[in-house]
């Protein structure tokens, strides 16, 4: 969990020890059993590849807009993510802050490949206005200095393990960043951030995935707008999936999941909150790969050091469930879309003036007319809790597309547009305007260049500009970085 400035950051281990031991109690177990996997003598038993999602390939290409999205589908995580909530200064060579609550899903490798790969990087990134403020607002007034822009270095060390022992396969990414900020220096912080999974089979028919996952990042302050304070959220979940193969390509699949996320100071609009969850479903995997799953999940969840409050309807805690269709399919050689159709229902606690439900979903499409040339497009509705005098929950609508061009074996060059219309809905008071309208747009352009097999180097820049029906929440935003990554 984070904490607030000035706190020790260990989590119980000694200050002043080594770093490399306290980020290894800060992982726990999962770590042991990977370092004991790695000296295992059978040989390897290399997972079949499938056709990929291609929503996950394109979501990849889209940008924060905001309202975080909730990942759904049988197997992955019930927690709720936090809108607002992004790391814009990470290091691209480093594994993504707190986008993903999915579990784990490592990727086949070679025998030729190596189990232990060692990451060193650092970036650079120039940001015109850091906490995301209106153009009306006097940064002497609100920051207490002449400029609302700053300077960020994020240098980091990780390591990544994937090693297959007979049929079982463990994995292991885990990498600890330090940000660092030249004119507000109080946003400065360190984060850990790892994924680990032991994907297992039992047999012909039965496997499963046991997950753990950690990411600390720093809040959005489009929506946290205590700009005096530095607030890094921490996301971890837990995730213990089973799948079993009944006949053809028939499979049922059951899983658990333990989730939690913490803000290191108080966010009333999206406080910490402790969740347990279940899920459940049954996926058909035709002998192309293609997949179609049905899947129902539900989840509940106590919010931390948030008492019941009936003057604003502040609740202690919620339930979720959720019912998705999933389908994930290569139309051709050179194309494939997946799609996820859903409804959920959110219930408060105590305070039914809170309650929400709706359709939810995701449809990414993939194509790739040439060899070096592809397309990835992206669009989503997301429904995210916001509990405040004015809102109760944040219907998200997202539509992206990001085109990539190889211009040689070692260069490429990427882009992505953007658009997110965020409607704040359900107000538990008689609201004295209208209800806030965000409408976000945002578009990047990208250059990764890798010089040596083991060196890769990358520019990009973006501008984000959001409009509002509130003047509190609209902003423009430029940022530029450059970055450097290692591995060996």
């Amino acid at each position: 969990m984070g904490q607030n400035l000035g706190q020790n950051r260990s989590t119980g281990v000694d200050e002043q020890a080594p770093r490399v031991l306290r980020a290894a109690t800060r992982f726990g177990a999962p770590v042991l059993c990977i370092v004991a996997a790695l000296f295992a003598g059978p040989p390897a038993v290399h997972a079949q590849t499938t056709p990929a999602s291609a929503a996950s390939a394109a979501s990849a290409s889209s940008t924060d807009t905001g309202a975080a999205t909730t990942t759904t589908g049988t197997g992955s995580s019930s927690a709720l993510p936090a809108p607002g909530v992004t790391n814009q200064y990470s290091v691209s060579s480093a594994p993504a802050s707190a986008a993903s609550n999915s579990p784990v899903a490592p990727s086949a490798v070679s025998g030729n490949e190596q189990v232990l790969t060692m990451r060193l990087g650092t970036s650079e990134t120039w940001d015109s206005n850091v906490f995301l403020l209106p153009n009306s607002v006097d940064p002497q007034v609100r920051l207490g200095t002449s400029t609302k822009s700053d300077q960020i270095n994020a240098t980091y060390a990780g390591l990544r393990i994937d090693k297959p022992y007979a049929q079982q396969r463990f994995y292991l990414d885990m990498t600890e960043t330090a940000y660092r900020h030249q004119n507000f220096s109080y946003l400065n912080f360190d984060a850990l951030q790892y994924q680990g999974a032991w994907n297992w089979v039992v047999g012909p028919r039965i496997s499963g995935t046991l997950s753990a996952a950690r990411s600390q990042t720093l809040v959005n302050y489009s929506n946290f707008q205590n700009t005096a304070e530095r607030n890094v959220v921490t996301t971890d979940n837990r995730l213990v999936s089973v799948d079993g193969w009944l006949s053809g390509g028939w499979h049922v699949l059951a899983g658990a999941t333990q989730d939690q996320v913490s803000n290191s100071v108080p966010f009333a609009q999206q406080g910490s909150y402790h969740a347990l969850g279940a899920n459940a479903g049954l996926k058909y995997v035709s002998r192309a790969g293609n997949s179609i799953t049905l899947t129902t999940q539900s989840s509940r969840a106590d919010y931390l050091n948030q008492p019941l409050d009936p003057a604003t309807l502040s609740d202690d805690g919620f339930r979720r469930s959720e019912s998705d269709a999933i389908v994930a399919w290569a139309l051709t050689g050179k194309s494939s879309v997946g799609a996820t159709v859903g409804w959920m229902d959110y219930r408060s606690n105590h305070f039914s003036q809170r309650d929400f439900s709706g359709a939810v979903g995701q449809f990414g499409y993939s194509w790739r007319p040439t060899g070096k040339l592809s397309f990835n497009l992206f669009a989503s509705r997301n429904l995210v809790p916001y509990a405040d005098t004015t809102s109760s929950y944040v219907a998200s609508d997202t539509v992206s597309v990001g085109p990539s061009w190889q211009l040689t074996s070692n260069t490429s060059v990427h882009a992505s547009f953007s658009r997110t219309g965020s409607d704040y809905k359900n107000p538990v008071f008689q609201l004295v305007g209208p209800a806030r309208h965000d409408t976000q747009r945002s578009a990047q352009l990208a250059l990764d260049w890798a010089p040596l097999r083991t060196l890769s180097l990358s520019a990009s820049l973006q501008r984000t500009q959001q409009s509002s029906t509130d003047a509190a929440f609209e902003y423009g935003d430029t940022t530029a970085q450059l970055s450097a990554a290692l591995a060996f």
